[in-house]
């Protein structure tokens, strides 16, 4: 302050008050020079100086001086909006000419914001420059910056509808007088002085669809586009609330009543703020929670619902902001989820903010938010604009239609959710990258593309192979602008990721294990599973066209696999199906692609060496919403026999009816499960029939015993080998990763892989001159193989998805986890003398159940970091569900209630007895028998 007023009374014709009043008081008896008031940047009192701008005496000056970081510079962008006023920032150390040109500019009053250099040290937002009303008068620009850079708020304040160019004049023409062009600029005035900011913070997206909404609206409605912003909470500057007229919010709930990652830092810099005057602000919140979350009706559950929604509210109201209407709800146990509050709350504030809904109805610039339905129609058969998205170096992610688009495509828009909180405190975007999956149905890839994807991770990827439930490869990490040549590099392999996620059939799965029956039988199974996955796979160009395809001009199609690009979808038509579709086929006794999980399921049924046919399953699936209750896991039904080579046309009718009469007006009840709950499987089993043109057949005997893989070394009758490999979670990396290279390349032109549905591998067709080489190189990197190698039951029998920090969806650990808790696991295990026992334990990191957890004996699926659902009680063979033992539940008190359990498990089991089945025995917890039951506890 000192520091001030030394260089103010330096300047001729200057004097320094002790009071605003003083100053208005000397500047009003003032026939030159200016009469100065200096005040702290954030005290209350700067909306008794911005009154005293308004009034416009020109030989007023006014001076703030911000000694505290952050330094808002929108109070200086306030007194502009004035017009006639003499406005400038800069540092107090180096003020420049701006105190000399505010000194004797005496059209207005001047304002001056000097700061400490120690306030803004290292802010490179902060912004030095000048405004001058005569430089434009002269000819000029009025704004003048002496920085680098423009802070953000600065460059939107200069889009403003021309805002400068109209407040140069000190007064303007009223609209009712004759000149059409003055009137014009009037209007423009007040329609750039209208402006809302909406801020958000949200992981899943429903608080920024939210805010989005709102932002859309506005535009459409009445206010100028530029006038509109919308950001993530933790993006905008806590101090520059004071001089916002009015801020929306749309909160999230993360965790146990926590805000989400892109609004932590901004809630708690706002509660360091005690000095942060906020009186003039207007604001309005919108919560979103699930008012069931932790239990229906409990104590946790009302704590915190929407609780960032609610102390945000209450840090506000404390700080002297004024609520403009009561803060409103998106509870997901509404009919309509958070759609239901969200639509009542935004009606109201739209009306208090005079925007025109039958204006905002309309598109904006960002266009209404399309469903995934409007999408595929709208894309020219999955083509959208993916490539010029690609193509496009100036950021790391694609627009919001193409990550939807590029699902169809095999690959998943994600970014580093460990880095988000960092890379947002540097005002840089996400660290975006592309999870891409292979389509390699059956789980079979020879040698040779083993290598290419081993080369692939290492150069286009995070260094790693991920072998997933689907009985194939992932890459993460992938960049944006090495997505085309991650494609191309697996296209020169003979691999694509075509339907390997979307709306379509997916990988065919088929089981992996080499002791279930003879090579040849297990080798002409394989071929149906390659007839049905090649029978329904879609016919689209796009996926060549957009990344295979070299330059500009697209003269050809580059096919692989037998892929045509015909330009229409005989099995799909333009809108593909609602939902996913699953296949599996499983050769018995083994069910190790756990069958009854699947949209559609085939069970080899074997008959004295020989194929007979395929059992036929519809309906399952597990995926569901956490306490929404129109939604739940399913098995799959049985509903006849086929034989071989009508198997392809089964699968093909099971699709059509799904295509026909799934739900398309909700993707969370859109899966092939809810139309076989809703219509019956009886009813779909006609409706296949009647396409097929045939009955299907009885179904015929078949068993079940187990689920898991093999492990160690088998000889087949034509003297080659195989040998399971267990990859703890799938993850194929380091050690691992050397080890089973360097077999690849031993193999070459001989040897098979072999991915399979509980995340591991199989070697096949090994010779036996090159068995004894590969078992060296096994011992020597310590692969595990055998259960001298694989250390526990439960080590085996282990399977995650792999959840945080990639996948958005994700609310707790999984992949990175489950090992630890595991370790934990097995010391209690070897303690009862259950070590070796199989036993099946999976962890998601979400209920989409992407690791099968509901039909593990032990299952997990995450509800909050650290905090997880613990299902007991699926048998081992994957017949049953499992049921909900414990709710929100964190590692010690997992370990607290398992250890009693395996205790009296060890002790009181029957021979041969599995865990599940003597949880159900013993009426530890009641028998799943319906997936429509998944919601109700059961009685014991």
């Amino acid at each position: 302050m000192e520091k001030a007023a030394a260089l103010l009374k330096a300047l001729p014709s200057s004097k320094v008050c002790g009071s605003l009043d003083a100053a208005q008081a000397a500047a009003s008896a003032a026939e030159e020079g200016k009469c100065w008031y200096i005040v702290q940047l954030g005290k209350s009192s700067l909306s008794e100086v911005h009154s005293a701008l308004q009034q416009g005496c020109g030989h007023l000056g006014v001076v703030l001086v911000a000694s505290q970081n952050p330094v808002s510079q929108l109070e200086v962008l306030r007194a502009m909006e004035y017009g006639g006023v003499y406005v400038a920032s800069a540092e107090l150390e180096k003020p420049g000419e701006c105190l000399n040109e505010a000194a004797t500019f005496t059209s207005g009053p001047s304002l001056v914001l000097l700061a400490e250099a120690a306030a803004i040290k290292g802010d490179e937002r902060w912004t030095a420059f000048r405004y001058d009303p005569r430089r434009e008068d002269q000819g000029g620009c009025a704004f003048v910056t002496d920085s680098i850079r423009v802070r953000e708020e600065i460059q939107g304040f200069l889009s403003r509808e021309s805002l400068l160019t109209l407040v140069a004049k000190k007064s303007l023409p009223s609209p009712n007088v004759g000149d059409a062009e003055a009137g014009a600029l009037s209007e423009g005035l007040a329609a750039a002085s209208k402006t809302v900011t909406i801020l958000y913070s949200s992981d899943t997206g429903h608080a920024e669809e939210c805010a989005k909404a709102v932002a859309r609206q506005c535009r459409n409605g009445g206010y100028a586009g530029s006038a509109v912003r919308c950001a993530t909470m933790d993006s905008f500057d806590v101090g520059a609330l004071s001089s916002e007229p009015l801020v929306v919010f749309c909160v999230a709930t993360a965790g146990k009543g926590e805000f989400c990652g892109n609004g932590r830092n901004f809630f708690q810099k706002l509660s360091d703020r005690s000095d942060l005057a906020l009186n003039d602000l207007k604001y309005c919140i919108f919560g979103l929670g699930d008012s069931h979350y932790w239990g229906k009706g409990t104590e946790e559950s009302k704590f915190n619902f929407a609780k960032p929604a609610r102390d945000l509210d209450n840090l506000l109201e404390k700080m002297g902001a004024q609520r403009m209407m009561p803060t409103g709800f998106g509870d997901d146990q509404d009919v309509d989820q958070y759609h239901t509050g969200f639509a009542e709350w935004k009606g109201q504030l739209f009306s208090r903010l005079g925007v025109d809904k039958a204006d905002a109805a309309g598109g904006g610039d960002d266009g209404p938010v399309k469903t995934d339905e409007q999408i595929k129609v709208e894309t020219k058969q999955l083509r959208g604009s993916m490539k010029e998205s690609l193509d496009d170096i100036t950021t790391g992610q694609v627009p919001f239609q193409d990550t939807k688009l590029i699902k169809s495509h095999g690959s998943y828009q994600q970014d580093d959710r460990d880095l988000r909180e960092e890379r947002q405190k540097m005002g840089v975007e996400n660290a975006f990258s592309f999870m891409i999956r292979v389509r390699l149905p059956g789980g079979y890839c020879t040698p040779e593309q083993w290598i290419a994807m081993d080369d692939i991770c290492q150069n286009f990827a995070n260094g790693t192979l991920k072998i997933t439930t689907r009985q194939t490869w992932q890459v993460h990490g992938v960049l944006k602008r090495d997505v085309k040549n991650t494609m191309r590099a697996m296209n020169k392999a003979c691999m694509d990721t075509v339907a390997a996620c979307g709306d379509v059939c997916r990988n065919v799965l088929c089981t992996s294990r080499p002791d279930v029956c003879s090579k040849e039988l297990h080798a002409e199974i394989l071929h149906y599973t390659y007839d049905i996955h090649d029978h329904c796979l879609p016919r689209s160009g796009a996926y060549h066209e957009i990344f295979l395809m070299q330059g500009d001009e697209m003269a050809e199609k580059i096919q692989i696999m037998g892929s045509t690009p015909v330009e229409e979808e005989p099995l799909y038509g333009l809108t593909y199906l609602p939902r996913k579709f699953k296949v599996a086929v499983a050769i018995p006794p083994s069910n190790d692609v756990d069958l009854f999980a699947h949209c559609a399921g085939f069970i080899a049924i074997i008959e004295n060496g020989k194929l007979l046919g395929f059992n036929v399953a519809v309906g399952g699936g597990l995926g569901f919403t956490h306490n929404n209750q129109k939604t739940h896991p399913r098995l799959a039904d049985v509903i006849g026999f086929c034989k071989p080579g009508d198997a392809k046309y089964v699968c093909e009718c099971i699709l059509t009816v799904a295509r026909d009469f799934g739900d398309r007006t909700g993707r969370k009840h859109a899966r092939v499960k809810y139309t076989v709950e809703d219509y019956g499987p009886e009813w779909f089993k006609e409706q296949v029939e009647e396409r097929l043109g045939f009955e299907l057949e009885a179904a015929k005997p078949y068993t079940l015993e187990h689920r898991g893989d093999m492990h160690g070394w088998v000889q087949a009758s034509d003297g080659t080998w195989s040998c399971g490999l267990l990859i703890p979670i799938g993850r194929v990396k380091e050690s691992s990763r050397v080890c089973i290279r360097k077999i690849a390349e031993l193999l070459k032109g001989e040897g098979g892989f072999r991915m399979t549905c509980n995340q591991s591998l199989v070697l096949e067709n090994i010779s036996e001159a090159k068995k004894g080489q590969v078992q060296q190189l096994l011992n020597e990197y310590k692969v595990m193989h055998n259960k001298e190698t694989t250390v526990s039951g439960l080590r085996r029998n282990m399977v995650a998805c792999v959840a945080l920090p990639t996948c958005p969806l994700a609310f707790a650990e999984a992949e990175r986890y489950l090992p630890t808790l595991v370790e934990r696991l097995e010391a209690v295990a070897d303690k009862c003398g259950i070590g070796q026992e199989d036993i099946v334990i999976r962890m998601t990191g979400c209920p989409n159940s992407c690791g099968r957890p509901s039909m593990a004996e032990i299952g997990f699926i995450g509800k909050a970091p650290g905090t997880y659902n613990m299902y007991l009680g699926a048998d081992f063979v994957g017949k049953r569900l499992n049921t909900l033992y414990a709710e929100s539940v964190n590692e010690d008190e997992i370990i607290k209630i398992l250890t009693p359990l395996f205790s009296t498990y060890a002790q009181d089991k029957f021979k041969d007895e599995r865990f599940g089945d003597y949880l159900i025995r013993t009426k530890i917890v009641k028998k799943m028998e319906n997936g429509r039951d998944w919601w109700t506890t059961p009685d014991l």
